[in-house]
């Protein structure tokens, strides 16, 4: 670990804490690789969202449409190349498909979009993340993807296009070339991605229920014989909003419909069949994951999380990502039981127990809208880092 023996402020939507070092650490990749983490400037607006028990770190603007859960769905419900081919991921975004599948694949992976900002947003997570030499995104209209990338050259396809129509359009021009298809159709979207993936390759979509017929019809009309599909309900009692999908070029007949992902309980509570299809199997295992070794960051912690009712609670950790998984699986403190999820809102590093104990007591006394205004100053400081969290030794009520 390398220090330039100066105070930085370190801040992100879900993390905020001071180090009193600039840092180069060195966190393990597979097959005994190693890449840098360092400190990485934010520009105005911008956040860092954490996924995967918070090891997957994702760049987010308030300027752009930002990811949600069916980019993560479709990464992991892809059936990507392992070790061997090529994917592209069309309509990337801030890079989030492409990033969930780099965590499930070795794969070149590129990720074309038409918005500037977004595409170097994902190439600063990619870097973030350490899948810089495997992920690469190139700002282009997608109408024109097969001249550049080359026809028939990829294993596998996938895209969260466009989902509503362009006479619904928002306001904001960044977020309404997200939603809406006021540059381009699903038609087009598998026209591209047919042109793209090899005979016998998959394509992949997630898309609106009500708007499924259209998504078969393009499809079929470009060989994209469906061949996977499974819906996800908000709760079991209430129709699908998002529809999975996945189609063979050159394909035979023939569908399968895998169960159902419900999303929310009738507490409103996360269910264990989304938890298992949004992190997956190789999260679940921690294979894989990008982080930096326990021993490379030690220190005291204190942290906030964010209740699904609202309310904060406050703690001391050594370990805080050891901690955080606690109170989601709700063995953590009294106080959060039954309150989660949660978001780990505020995170402070200190060289001693006893200073962390002294901002703990210290945020203690804040009143909420004073918390909250300490969580909005951190994020404006301006900087995102990617910094391994350690098991926690005690927690407080905030």
């Amino acid at each position: 670990m390398g220090a330039c023996g100066r105070k930085e402020t370190v801040s992100s939507a879900f993390h905020s804490f001071k180090i009193n070092k600039c840092f180069t650490a060195r966190a393990p990749r597979s097959r005994g690789l190693f890449f840098e983490v360092r400190l990485l400037r934010l520009h105005p607006n911008e956040r860092i969202d954490y996924i995967y028990k918070n090891r997957l770190r994702i760049i987010q603007s308030t300027d752009t449409f930002p990811f949600s859960k069916d980019s993560v769905l479709l990464g992991q419900f892809a059936s990507v190349a392992k070790t061997r081919g090529k994917m592209v991921d069309l309509c990337s975004g801030n890079g989030s498909i492409s990033l969930v599948m780099a965590m499930r694949s070795n794969v070149e992976i590129t990720g074309v979009e038409v918005q500037p900002q977004l595409c170097e947003m994902a190439r600063r997570s990619a870097k973030l993340n350490g899948f810089k030499e495997q992920l690469s995104f190139t700002c282009e209209d997608i109408s024109r993807a097969s001249e550049w990338l080359g026809a028939e050259d990829y294993d596998v396809v996938t895209c969260n296009p466009p989902y509503f129509h362009e006479k619904d359009t928002n306001k904001k021009t960044a977020v309404a070339m997200a939603r809406h298809e006021a540059n381009v159709s699903f038609a087009d979207v598998a026209q591209v991605s047919a042109r793209l993936v090899k005979y016998k390759g998959k394509a992949a979509f997630v898309y609106r229920p009500d708007r499924l017929s259209e998504l078969f019809q393009a499809c079929e009309s470009v060989k994209l014989t469906p061949k996977r599909i499974q819906f996800v309900h908000p709760k079991a009692d209430k129709e699908a909003n998002m529809v999975l999908v996945e189609t063979i070029k050159g394909g035979s007949p023939g569908v399968k419909t895998l169960p159902p992902i419900t999303v929310y309980d009738r507490e409103g509570n996360y269910t264990k069949q989304f938890l298992q299809a949004y992190g997956g199997k190789e999260a679940e295992k921690g294979q894989r994951l990008a982080t930096i070794p326990c021993n490379a960051v030690s220190g005291h912690y204190v942290y906030m999380l964010e209740c699904r009712d609202g309310s904060y609670y406050t703690g001391y950790a050594r370990e805080p990502h050891a901690r955080l998984e606690k109170h989601n699986e709700g063995t953590g403190a009294k106080y959060t039981r039954g309150r989660g999820p949660f978001t780990l809102i505020h995170l402070q590093a200190f060289p001693s127990k006893k200073e962390a104990m002294r901002e703990e007591w210290r945020i203690k006394q804040l009143t909420k809208a004073e918390k909250k205004q300490l969580i909005n100053e951190r994020r404006r400081s301006g900087f995102g880092s990617r910094h391994a969290l350690s098991r926690s030794d005690t927690d407080r009520k905030s």
